[in-house]
């Protein structure tokens, strides 16, 4: 489930994504879905080793435009 409604949020591809406290990663994953250069943040090193492995698995899907970069 999404919070944010990408449509009126106005991201274009190559935008700059801060998510603080990433959780699971649903916003950054779409963020980065959408071409956004996003860093994600999160307490939890759990977390963030799942959000790092599903960027990876998205890019490589091709599930991301060129401009999209992830980093944790």
């Amino acid at each position: 489930m999404l919070t944010v409604n990408y449509d009126k949020f106005g991201l274009k591809p190559g935008d700059r994504i801060l998510d603080m406290g990433c959780g699971a990663g649903r916003h950054a994953f779409e963020s980065f879905r959408r071409g956004g250069k996003v860093v994600a943040l999160d307490a939890s090193d759990t977390e963030l080793k799942n959000v790092a492995g599903l960027f990876v698995a998205m890019g490589q899907e091709g599930e991301t435009t060129p401009e999209g970069r992830a980093s944790v």
